[in-house]
């Protein structure tokens, strides 16, 4: 299904596909489906209940206007529903909940997709609730921020993995301004980077209070109170080929508790 350069062409879109229940809805290259206020309550966009898949094109854009009055996210995945998204940026999203720029609580892939400019109390750019699925590939998180505990770019609960992506250049107050995994979480990171991230607390690129792997994954120039690079909460954090260097004020917190990590 085609949908026209309209912001309102994409909302009747998603609906009709929640309906149908598997839809492949083909977004307008070059555009902005730009929304000053929600459809949904908080979002930007009904919340996807069926399978759904959104492709764009060269600069396909869907943005919460940033002078629109009200916070709003700019997606929601309900429990059960799936949403694949392809080479499209997410921009601009805000809420005072989980997820400014995506909540998910079923099951999300991102492929070639940007989050960046979105901000939350937790999660700025993605929230991946307990018992949601997520697959991140040829990504970037960027200049996404959190106003409560971490996850400046992301916050997994559930199952994450993520492969030949970025996280890059984001904040929060608390703990984990790239990444933050929460106790029942799993990350795995792949191929990926995480850089130049700044926490107001513990783990400037990484916060692990659940599992995270990391596998040929650069953590460089993160800052923060304690393990710039990775701050973790148990033993449950394991690196393959690292490169972990240059954080501040040292790569890895508590010292010694990460295999491999050197500060």
């Amino acid at each position: 299904m085609n949908v026209a350069c309209d912001p309102n062409a994409l909302v009747t879109a998603i609906r009709t596909a929640n309906g149908i229940g598997v839809a492949r809805l083909i977004l307008a290259s070059r555009c902005v489906y730009n929304y000053t206020t929600a459809t949904a309550p908080g979002d930007a966009l009904p919340i996807i209940t069926g399978d759904i898949t959104l492709v764009g094109g060269p600069s396909t854009k869907i943005r919460r206007d940033s002078a629109a009055p009200d916070a709003f996210r700019v997606l929601e995945v309900a429990s059960g529903a799936t949403l694949h998204v392809e080479r499209i940026s997410i921009l601009g999203g805000s809420t005072a909940g989980f997820g400014g720029g995506i909540l998910n609580a079923g099951t999300v892939v991102l492929d070639q997709t940007t989050l960046a400019g979105n901000h939350a109390a937790n999660g700025g750019a993605f929230a991946n609730n307990s018992g949601a699925e997520a697959t991140i590939f040829l990504s970037r998180f960027n200049a996404n921020s959190t106003s409560s505990v971490g996850g400046g770019a992301i916050l997994n609960a559930g199952t994450l993995t993520m492969s030949k992506s970025v996280l890059a250049g984001n904040s929060a107050p608390i703990n984990g301004d790239g990444l933050n995994t929460q106790p029942n979480g799993v990350s795995h990171l792949i191929q990926s980077t995480v850089e130049n991230n700044i926490s107001g607390s513990l783990g400037g690129g990484i916060s692990n209070l659940g599992t995270t792997t990391l596998d040929r994954v650069p953590v460089t120039g993160n800052k923060g109170s304690g393990g710039g690079g990775i701050a973790t909460g148990n033993t449950n954090v394991s690196i393959r080929n690292l490169n972990i260097r240059d954080n501040i004020p040292d790569n890895c917190s508590p010292m010694n508790t990460i295999p491999g990590c050197v500060n």
